[in-house]
């Protein structure tokens, strides 16, 4: 049992990944995954995962899954795909791992003729790429677009590869926004517009600036589902709108920064402390 063209994807992805460094164990498990020995890829990249360090730990288990994936047993592709959605709610949205494995997923959904579903993972998976995977995202494309129709989908695949427009969304992850100054920004850098007097019980942490509304709304529920409320402040410009995803208020802003590195942190998630008006 295996669905469309997994092989072709997962090769592109292999080489994507090959300049990381990885134990021998993993190095057996890519061994074994390359020689078509499904399970035992699989067995392999289970053993080998949990010793991965956390930032590689996604990639290691999307091989997993891959691997299940391909073994033939109707049981195995049911639990590769459970572990892919799981893999997905607990992904950081602004790394690259997030939309490999919303391209995966949207292969998952395709193979079991869910082509909505796909083209809606697959949207997400553009709107939330780096430049570097524009390759295999056109191929799920050629893949998925066949299948439904979507303007979404039609308009996303049709953007890949091309120079995005000065006032547009950039095809990578949600992270940076250019400020007026020139020094690079974090994706917490967008001030507010107006610089308030610092005041107790007044100060926030702001987690990310996004010009598309949806992947404010990813990061919120992802981290709703940590049990870290945020909201979204809608701030429109001149040339387009952002989506500043912002915490709860806190008394200081030393407070604030220690919840941002108690709670984010691990997370890789960045932010920076504004006291409001």
């Amino acid at each position: 049992m295996k669905f469309w063209n997994v092989r072709r994807v997962a090769a592109v992805l292999l080489s994507a990944f090959a300049a990381n460094a990885f134990a021998q164990t993993k190095a057996d498990a890519q061994k074994a995954y390359v020689a078509g020995k499904w399970q035992e890829a699989a067995t392999a990249y289970e053993a080998a995962c949990p010793k991965e360090p956390d930032s590689l730990k996604a990639e290691c288990y999307l091989w997993d899954v891959l691997a299940l994936s391909q073994t033939g047993n109707a049981q195995s592709f049911k639990i590769a795909g459970k572990r892919l959605d799981s893999l997905i709610q607990k992904a950081n949205p602004q790394k690259a791992i997030y939309a490999d494995l919303l391209m995966t997923s949207a292969q998952f959904r395709l193979y079991m003729g869910k082509y909505d579903l796909a083209a809606d993972d697959l949207v997400r998976a553009i709107e939330t790429s780096h430049p570097n995977q524009v390759t295999v995202l056109q191929k799920v494309c050629a893949a998925v677009q066949p299948k439904v129709k979507n303007e979404r989908l039609s308009e996303a695949c049709g953007n890949l590869g091309k120079p995005a427009p000065a006032t547009a969304e950039k095809a990578q992850p949600p992270a940076a926004v250019q400020p007026a100054k020139e020094e690079k920004a974090t994706s917490a850098e967008v001030v507010p517009e107006k610089k308030a007097q610092p005041q107790d019980g007044n100060w926030y942490l702001q987690l990310g600036a996004f010009g598309v509304k949806s992947n404010a709304e990813f990061l919120v529920n992802n981290l709703k589902k940590r049990g870290i409320e945020c909201t979204i402040e809608e701030r429109v410009g001149e040339t387009k709108t952002l989506y500043l995803v912002q915490s709860k208020n806190f008394e200081t802003k030393e407070k604030a920064i220690d919840f941002g590195a108690e709670k984010l942190t691990p997370l890789n998630i960045e932010f920076r402390a504004y006291s409001r008006k």
